[in-house]
């Protein structure tokens, strides 16, 4: 069998799901943010397309919301997370069979043991799909939220993740697979000899005695994480089963593809056992022209203040007397640095190689229409040619799919683009795992 492209879906708890202005769209779900058959119908429509899983972004905290000022992201719909990942899976593991379920839990703000708990949870209600995007968290407003007046530095933000990830392994073991017997006649629920006590104490993660939540399916939920620093990159490369990234240019997402696979066998793993997403932003149509003109109308919804708070959020500091003609490179980050360093490098460094430095608000208009991710907008062959070139050519395993209309930008997806790459026989025409870990690791 040739080597198969893998799919993953990007999905917000709240007004938008990539574009910024995508909510005032007459088409939108919006309207249903907090409606649980929202996220039913999303999760239905992923596993339609035979996507390996979907995993839902969160940020703990509105991005500009300051004592002295009211919030602009509430008025103007922008990147709001409302709900809890992790509840908001369990509603859509009942609505599919097959689609893996990932949350984004950081390993800052959450301690090991709530977090082996959860996912372990949800592994058992998934019937072993569950998934863990690991962040760290990279703002400070996330931390006051948890009464903590910052977060710590990075280095020591991705050692505290190491320590998180090993106690979560321990736990996940704590339960041998055959422990649970619920044997009536022998009067044996569970076997305690097969129960083990473990013991975990690192300079920031300590926890003693065991999950009480048996071993799940998986044993462990796939692991997923984004970080674009060097210190980012080892930790993803020691634990992560996939990663995804925001490479633009081919030459660079070639770079970074082999560059992770070499540290992934470095640290004796084989190089399969990390999928490489890059995050592509999709618009398609049954022509150009069609694609072309609803890009177009979705863009005329949107505002460079909805994509200004985002950016303050990145560079650590307030954009609001900041003039929107000043190029973005000449704009100083806050004194502590860029709160996300991965993706404020990336993003300069992109601009810095395609073309002349946009200004301050263009660069806030890009992200409130893309979110800085490429953009492909065409036919149904245009977006599947760009994908498989990308694909064929070792650029990644697979896409982050990322729609700027919710829901039908992914159905669009699935219904034009998902039959085009079936046809050229990169993409399964059926699931052949029963876990998310299964699927995730089959045609590579």
């Amino acid at each position: 069998m040739s080597r198969q492209m893998h799919l993953v879906g990007h999905v917000c708890t709240g007004p938008t799901n990539h574009h910024f202005g995508s909510w005032r769209h007459p088409e939108s779900d919006a309207h249903q943010v907090l409606d649980a058959s929202r996220y039913e119908n999303i999760a239905r429509l992923y596993e339609k397309g035979l996507f390996d899983g979907l995993f839902i972004v969160d940020t703990q905290f509105l991005t500009d919301l300051r004592k002295d000022h009211p919030s602009e992201v509430a008025q103007w719909g922008g990147q709001i997370q409302m709900l809890d990942p992790m509840l908001v899976l369990a509603v859509a593991a009942r609505a599919t069979k097959h689609l893996g379920l990932a949350a984004t839990i950081s390993t800052t703000l959450n301690h090991a043991y709530r977090i082996a708990r959860s996912l372990a949870t949800l592994d058992h209600l998934s019937n072993g799909r569950a998934g863990w995007n690991i962040v760290t968290s990279a703002f400070d407003q996330e931390a006051q939220n948890y009464g903590h007046d910052s977060l710590p530095d990075r280095n020591e933000r991705y050692d505290r993740a190491d320590e998180t990830v090993e106690a979560c392994m321990r736990l996940w073991d704590s339960w041998a697979p055959d422990a649970l017997r619920v044997d009536r006649a022998a009067g044996v629920f569970a076997d305690p000899e097969r129960i083990k006590y473990i013991e975990y104490e690192g300079t920031y993660v300590r926890t003693r005695g065991c999950l009480t939540t048996p071993h799940s399916p998986q044993g462990r939920p796939v692991l997923m994480q984004a970080g674009g620093s060097e210190r980012g990159l080892a930790f993803a490369s020691r634990w992560a089963d996939c990663v995804f990234t925001l490479q633009q240019e081919q030459l660079r997402m070639q770079s970074f593809y082999q560059r992770l696979k070499d540290q992934v066998i470095s640290n004796g793993r084989s190089a399969d056992e990390c999928v490489i997403f890059p995050a592509v932003e999709v618009i398609v149509g049954e022509s150009e022209g069609e694609a072309q003109e609803y890009a177009d109308y979705l863009d005329s919804l949107a505002t460079p203040q909805m994509g200004l708070t985002i950016l303050a959020a990145i560079m650590n500091r307030d954009l609001s007397d900041v003039p929107l003609d000043i190029p973005l490179d000449q704009v100083d980050v806050g004194p502590r640095g860029p709160s996300g360093v991965g993706a404020y490098e990336n993003l300069v460094g992109k601009f810095a190689k395609s073309g002349p430095m946009p200004t301050l608000g263009e660069a806030a208009l890009l992200g409130a229409t893309t979110w800085w991710s490429p953009r492909l907008v065409g036919s149904a062959k245009q977006v599947a040619d760009h994908l498989q070139e990308l694909f064929e050519s070792r650029c990644c395993d697979g896409f982050i799919i990322t729609q700027a209309l919710s829901p039908g930008g992914i159905a669009r997806f699935v219904e034009l683009v998902v039959p085009q790459l079936q046809a050229r026989g990169i993409y399964r025409e059926r699931y052949s795992g029963k876990t998310f870990r299964e699927n995730l690791r089959s045609g590579n």
